[in-house]
């Protein structure tokens, strides 16, 4: 049996949500500047198509062009998936048990590979990974002991996708017969769709909320799901053909529970992606 007490919430890691918060800030006002400055680029851009001199023509693209504009590009992404979490089963663990929604919150890992096909017209296939293993325990319950009722909630998200990538300006323009001149800042909106697969798991103990008795389990949830994302971002170029590119990408997808929680509403698989990589062009 068990004795009913309240329990206070964990005290959060102060530490690694002020960086957390911190990186969310640089990334915004990396964006930010990467959109302010688009005006200047395509200005910038349209000055150097007045003709001139060979020899300053000669200067402009002897240092940083390439011999042919790219066609295609692969590039990695590291970030953080902000799940809205609105369901059921959200709430059901958040109001009983030591978590909250930010708890969810995880890593996020993405590969994407593009293809131009018009000239500022993207092609991009993409698959996104992330997960999050959080401890607990119930807020009201401890054992007969006084010692806390606790358990382990996983929970992961793969996202794989096709979509389109619309550029606010060409990737670069020629120069001459021989050489390709990229832009520097290239803003871009994003939109596509896919399948989604997730994994909700619950494993330890728990209280049986009609006899009050502790049992330990394994409680698991998982399925598929179509996916809709809307997105946007900046790719700057570095060096040669490699490029930093910041990503945010807010996708929408629910799914019926199945296992342990048949019966709960559809989960929430809706969220938010905020990413950062390198990106290599060919």
């Amino acid at each position: 049996m068990i004795s009913h007490t309240k329990k206070s919430d964990n005290t959060a890691n102060i530490g690694f949500h002020c960086l957390r918060k911190t990186m969310f800030f640089v990334f915004l006002l990396l964006f930010l500047h990467s959109g302010l400055f688009a005006g200047s680029e395509a200005a910038a851009q349209q000055s150097l198509r007045q003709p001139s001199n060979k020899q300053n023509e000669s200067e402009e693209t002897k240092s940083d062009f390439l011999f042919q504009k790219s066609s295609g590009y692969f590039g990695i992404r590291i970030g953080e998936f902000f799940p809205k979490a609105d369901s059921d089963i959200f709430r059901m663990v958040t109001r009983e048990l030591t978590l909250k929604k930010s708890d969810f919150r995880a890593s996020d890992v993405g590969l994407d590979a593009g293809i131009s096909i018009y000239e500022r017209v993207d092609l991009v296939f993409s698959l996104d990974d992330s997960e999050r293993t959080k401890k607990s325990e119930f807020r009201d319950y401890v054992d007969e002991q006084g010692l806390p009722i606790t358990q382990e909630t996983y929970y992961s998200q793969q996202m794989l996708t096709a979509g389109i990538k619309y550029l606010f300006i060409p990737r670069g323009r020629q120069v001459g017969h021989y050489a390709y001149l990229p832009s520097r800042i290239v803003p871009f909106v994003s939109a596509g769709g896919g399948l989604i697969w997730y994994n909700f798991k619950q494993y330890g103990d728990f209280v049986d909320s009609t006899t009050l008795e502790i049992f330990s389990a394994v409680l698991e949830s998982s399925g598929t799901a179509p996916v809709l994302y809307l997105g946007g971002g900046t790719d700057i170029r570095l060096f040669q053909a490699a490029y930093l590119t910041l990503d945010l990408r807010y996708s929408w997808a629910k799914r019926d529970m199945e296992g342990a929680f048949v019966g709960f509403d559809p989960i929430d698989l809706s969220g938010l992606r905020l990413t950062a990589g390198l990106q290599w062009r060919f």
